[in-house]
């Protein structure tokens, strides 16, 4: 998916949440039934890094167009490759 994201101008990031056997970590109301401290640390990494590329992201927006500093190919996938 990270490639498929990428191409449609996703920024992902490098931490990804893993909930192993979901159904048994979380109650009815999904919040963590162990340690839900450790949980809150987990995903703190990610949302970390996800809130500083929406801070970047926005900070960018308006500045410049993304298209002049790439743009869009427009005749076929092949420009892609290197001369």
């Amino acid at each position: 998916m990270r490639t498929f994201l990428s191409e449609l101008g996703c920024l992902p990031v490098s931490a990804m949440i893993h909930v192993p056997k979901a159904q048994e970590a979380l109650d009815e109301e999904g919040r963590f039934q162990d340690d839900p401290d450790r949980w809150s640390g987990y995903f703190g990494r990610t949302l970390g890094q996800l809130s500083w590329w929406a801070e970047a992201a926005a900070e960018q927006r308006g500045k410049q167009d993304p298209s002049e500093v790439s743009p869009a190919f427009q005749r076929a996938p092949a420009q892609r490759n290197a001369p």
